[in-house]
This record gives structure tokens, sequence and C-alpha cells, in this order.
């Protein structure tokens, strides 16, 4: 299950978000919405994901991606390299850093 941290523009056909959280539906990929704050200054979950408070941000895996055009091309490759393989016997574990890789402007 991936995580979207976006604005909360309501709908999806008026902003960024909107436009990779219509993306990822198509991709048929489950997800949570995180509606953050307009105000920057309030995002501190964005800011520790990503070291930046835009948003949107993706959270898909252990990837971490944010800017709406590197979200969109991080999907195009997913759906070229076709549905993932389940890892047998994996469990999520993370690092005091969180443990996941970022993806982005800033990475």
């Amino acid at each position: 299950m991936a995580t979207l941290y976006r604005c909360k523009t309501p709908g999806d056909a008026f902003c960024v978000c909107g436009k990779v959280a219509r993306r990822l539906r198509q991709s048929g990929i489950e997800f949570e919405e995180v509606r953050v704050p307009y105000m920057k200054r309030y995002r501190p979950e964005v800011a520790a994901l990503t070291d930046q408070r835009w948003v949107p941000v993706l959270v898909h895996d252990e990837e971490v991606v944010h800017d709406s055009h590197r979200i969109v091309e991080y999907l195009d490759h997913l759906d070229a390299a076709g549905p993932p393989k389940p890892a047998a016997g994996s469990s999520a574990r993370t690092s005091a850093s969180g443990g996941r890789r970022r993806t982005g402007a800033g990475a």
C-alpha cells in the first residue's frame, strides 16, 4: 500500500496532487491519502520524508518520491515493469533514519 501526501484541494481536477491521485488509481495501486495543511510551515511530516515541504509526495514500498512529474515517471516505470512480485518471508524493517530511499529533486 502506498501513501500520498497531498494538499487539501477538493477533488482531483484542480492541482498536481490530484493528477498524481488519478494516475495512482489508473495504475491500480491502493493508496492512503494524507491531506496536509495549505501552509508549508505546518507540514513537518513532509519535511521529515523529503527535507522540503512541497506536495505531492508518494511513499511506495521503500521509495519516497516527490514532485508530480517524478511521481508520474516512477509510476510509468512500475507499469512498464509489470506487477510486483511478492518477496517471500520479507519483513518491513526501517533504520533510525526511516530506512527509506528518497527520489526527487533534492535526493
